[in-house]
């Protein structure tokens, strides 16, 4: 299975880490435009690249996620050749998998069709079956040294709840949808926002889960949290690039949404790091 789960792993990395590329290097010297969309309201396209057919603010976050995608991919390519017989190596590859994965349902729900769609697909389908591998064999393997099992990470637990519990930042966008039935703002030409699904559908329970595990002591906690942890990592990480992609293409955050949806998820990221080192460290050396 450990063959055919690097092979998965490499097909994953490759294939995002070249539409990440184009993602943020190409261009075609096309300008922005505006067009209406279904709801009467006038929305500036980027005009250029892959992601011509995208507002600004949605190409500057794709671009953002794709450095970061770009980042995660090198980083896997390391754990694969030089830690891959080490369980460190083993918790820190799913984790950095949950990272591709999270993008690439992005790519393929969130972003307008264009040419890269079929590599997007191959890279959903390989990330996803490579995570669920990966995730497989670290919660049947014995991952840590049995001295971690004696610390209680109350810390790092309830980080773990507090981390979930911040997706409810998106019920601010919903909630008023969902009362009025009238559009976001921020909607823009899009018909849904694929994060907010995610975070509220799968990244919470699975926080809170694992956050409820750690602070009962249970291993299947233990096992969690570097995943969450690194995928954590890296939307803190995204964050800064994404603002700075924004920020770069006329989009200016009100102060209200800097401390909201960017201060807020960056200081989330950096403390998740922190927290992940201090566990990887419990980690087998041998696998």
């Amino acid at each position: 299975m450990k063959k055919f789960l690097t092979g998965l792993t490499v097909i994953a990395v490759l294939s995002s880490a070249f539409s990440a590329c184009v993602g943020v290097f190409f261009t075609d010297a096309g300008t922005e435009r505006t067009v209406e969309n279904i709801y009467g309201q006038q929305v500036v396209l980027y005009g250029n690249g892959i992601y011509a057919d995208n507002s600004l603010m949605k190409a500057g976050a794709t671009k953002g996620m794709d450095l970061v995608v770009l980042l995660a991919g090198l980083m896997l390519l390391a754990v694969i050749l030089f830690f891959r017989d080490k369980k460190a190596g083993m918790l820190l590859q799913t984790g950095l998998l949950s990272i591709i994965l999270y993008a690439s349902v992005c790519l393929i729900m969130g972003v307008t069709m264009n040419r890269l769609f079929l590599l997007y697909v191959l890279q959903f389908g390989s990330s996803l079956f490579a995570f669920l591998l990966s995730l497989q064999a670290v919660a049947a393997e014995e991952v840590y040294q049995e001295s971690l099992y004696a610390k209680h990470l109350v810390g790092t637990g309830v980080f773990l709840i507090a981390g979930g519990c911040s997706t409810f930042i998106w019920l601010t966008f919903l909630l008023p949808v969902v009362i009025t039935g009238q559009p976001m703002e921020t909607i823009e030409i899009y018909t849904t926002e694929p994060a907010f699904a995610l975070d509220l559908a799968i990244v919470l329970p699975s926080a809170l889960y694992s956050g409820i595990m750690l602070l009962k002591k249970e291993k299947i906690g233990y096992k969690m949290a570097p995943v969450l942890l690194t995928l954590l990592t890296g939307v803190g990480v995204c964050v800064i690039f994404q603002t700075i992609f924004q920020r770069s293409l006329g989009v200016v955050l009100s102060v209200g949404q800097m401390i909201g949806l960017v201060a807020s998820f960056v200081v989330l990221g950096a403390i998740a790091a922190v927290l992940d080192l201090r566990l990887l460290k419990y980690a087998k050396q041998t696998s």
